[in-house]
């Protein structure tokens, strides 16, 4: 039997697969602290305890440390004297940031899908309204606001860029702690269920411009009540 060596060798090596990174301890700890912000069970305000969190997710305490750092990066977590690590509350500074961020990535991509007509995925879209429905039937208004957000996620996916739509994902983590300010969840998640509603509908008949005007109003109303929330 012939051993393959040399440039044989490496010809049969080039066709193996590239296999992805496995994601470390601590970023494994920050990806379950920043679903459980998304998914609205970490509030503005609530204390992390690094001893509690590391016996949750057993990890060691400097793996938390890291996560916490990660965290405090996206601007999802902040210390304070006294308190330690808590979930951070969101300056007005903060939530016009993040909806001028919102009309970049979101209206872009319908202005991408009008240019392009590229297939939308009105499957996923619809997906995200039965969610939203189904919940606020149930009076779960807590995950109305996730499925509003994945809702906008699937817009911006148009783009079809992973990296766009990796930091639209943090960004909109980010957005959840101002709807967490909210005092009335089923008063603004259901007012913009509904035009949800409408632009999916706009979308899924191929009124794309319509769908556009549509949500450059929502933004600009869905705002006002965030701003005012984070004020307190």
């Amino acid at each position: 039997m012939v051993k393959a060596s040399g440039p044989d060798l490496r010809g049969a090596m080039s066709g193996l697969p590239s296999l992805q990174p496995l994601p470390t301890a601590s970023e494994r700890a920050a990806d379950v602290i920043r679903e459980n912000i998304f998914e609205g069970r970490f509030a503005p305000g609530t204390a992390l305890p690094e001893a509690a969190l590391s016996a949750a997710l057993q990890v060691s305490r400097n793996t938390v440390r890291e996560a916490f750092r990660t965290l405090t990066g996206e601007h999802l977590l902040s210390h304070e004297a006294h308190k330690g690590v808590i979930v951070r509350e969101l300056t007005v500074d903060d939530v016009h940031d993040i909806y001028k961020l919102r009309r970049m990535f979101e209206l872009s991509a319908l202005d991408l899908a009008i240019e392009t007509r590229q297939k939308l995925d009105i499957a996923g879209i619809s997906a995200m309204v039965a969610e939203a429905e189904l919940a606020a039937a149930d009076g779960l208004w807590a995950e109305v606001g996730t499925a509003n957000l994945r809702f906008h996620a699937v817009i911006v996916d148009i783009h079809r860029s992973a990296r766009i739509s990796e930091v639209f994902r943090r960004l909109i983590t980010e957005l959840r702690l101002g709807f967490l300010a909210v005092a009335d969840p089923a008063a603004f998640h259901g007012e913009f269920l509904a035009r949800n509603h409408k632009i999916h509908d706009h979308m899924a008949k191929g009124r794309l411009g319509d769908a556009r005007a549509e949500l450059a109003v929502y933004l600009d109303d869905a705002e006002a009540p965030v701003v005012k929330a984070v004020q307190g």
